[in-house]
């Protein structure tokens, strides 16, 4: 049972890590989506490819493809949720078996 509490637990934090760095990423992408809807379409808007910045000479293809990066882990994000309270429950029940053993 202890084995079992501890892959619990090395899995919850590794979840929980995930979905912090997933959210992080998120909030990038909403921001950059954001800011991008505000930019006077006569400036030049640049994207990082590699170490070098190259503008974007197509604005909605860059548009298209933050909303489905924002899509892709916004999903991916859920599903980790899903899981991380999968084993949180996990976890409660494991402790309240370990502690009445």
């Amino acid at each position: 049972m202890e084995k079992s509490l501890e892959n619990i637990v090395q899995e919850l934090q590794m979840v929980s890590q995930q979905v912090a760095t997933l959210q992080s990423q998120l909030r990038e992408i909403q921001g950059t989506m954001e800011y991008l809807s505000s930019q006077d379409i006569e400036r030049p808007v640049y994207q990082q490819v590699g170490p070098l910045l190259v503008e974007v000479a197509d604005m909605q293809k860059l548009t298209d493809e933050l909303n489905e990066t924002n899509q892709h882990l916004s999903t991916h994000v859920e599903t980790l949720q899903q899981r991380e309270n999968e084993l949180r429950t996990s976890y409660e029940s494991a402790v309240k078996e370990f502690e009445s053993a």
